[in-house]
């Protein structure tokens, strides 16, 4: 499948193929959902999820025009009809939308707690929330907030981690070799 992924100032910047497929995987996707990508990019989640569900409703959330312009671009491409960019950043925009069956927190612009904050309120029962990680500071506010939400409850938000670590063959004159990708925590969380 071909993207359109490119931001003047972030050139490459889309979840990669590897990535995506085991992003797909932990959301445990189901027909007629309705489903948050938070911090979208290019939209690459929101229309391979559009893809393989396409009676599910994607509300693709990208603060940045040039992110919405790309998603408004592949959507219209890649032919998805129930995928809906919407233009802003959360949580203030996530609002507007309905309560989503899944999430996925691709980026977070610095707001990660108060993005958790706003899903953990609005995630359905049996919801689940994926978030792709590439920073330790990062992955520290996820377990800081999972730690401050649970507090002394019997039913603790449930948290699996994966790290992913791709490599890629590069060729060097008539030699290859490997040339690897920055690790990915996956990190996905069932409510109590």
């Amino acid at each position: 499948m071909l993207f359109r992924s490119c931001f003047s100032d972030r050139p490459g910047l889309i979840t990669k193929r590897d990535i995506r497929i085991q992003i797909l995987a932990d959301l445990a996707l189901q027909p007629d959902q309705i489903l948050w990508d938070i911090g979208a990019g290019t939209g690459s989640v929101s229309i391979e999820i559009n893809r393989l569900c396409p009676q599910s409703r994607v509300y693709a959330i990208e603060k940045t025009l040039a992110g919405i312009t790309l998603i408004q671009q592949n959507r219209q491409t890649l032919g998805n009809t129930n995928l809906y960019p919407i233009h802003g950043e959360a949580p203030q925009v996530l609002e507007q939308l309905p309560d989503p069956h899944r999430i996925f927190i691709g980026g977070s612009g610095g707001n990660l707690t108060a993005i958790l904050n706003a899903c953990g309120q609005r995630l359905r029962p049996q919801g689940q929330i994926v978030l792709a990680l590439a920073t330790l500071e990062h992955l520290h506010s996820l377990f800081t907030w999972v730690n401050q939400t649970s507090g002394d409850q019997a039913q603790a938000w449930q948290v699996q981690l994966r790290q992913i670590q791709i490599h890629h063959s590069t060729q060097v004159a008539h030699l290859h070799r490997w040339q690897p990708l920055t690790p990915i925590t996956l990190a996905t969380l069932s409510p109590p």
